[in-house]
């Protein structure tokens, strides 16, 4: 059974909710420098799926940051870590199309 005042509550936003993405986009990260597509494209392509479910899970991370945001003040910090996944997401994402192509 669903508690219906629970769902009404807005929730906090705390860097707890950052951890997964982060996790995510360092080890697809890590995987890409060390493994190059030309000689293992399986291992690569492996990193390269843990890279977009990262990306993924941060998008969603900040979209419910927003979310969060736009309902009532936060800290300005859980700002900062969510322009810090922006741009680790975005790098990561460089990162593995380069090594795609090259």
């Amino acid at each position: 059974m669903i508690d219906s005042a629970r769902s009404t509550e807005p929730r906090d936003f705390g860097p707890a909710r950052y951890i997964a993405p982060y996790l995510l986009l360092v080890l697809a990260d890590a995987g890409t420098s060390k493994v190059s597509a030309g000689d293992r494209p399986v291992l690569f392509g492996l990193f390269a799926a843990v890279a977009v479910l990262g990306v993924v899970s941060a998008a969603v991370c900040l979209r419910r940051m927003w979310a969060t945001h736009q309902r009532r003040a936060q800290p300005g910090w859980t700002r900062l870590l969510g322009v810090l996944l922006a741009a680790y997401g975005v790098y990561v994402t460089y990162r593995v199309l380069h090594g795609l192509t090259g």
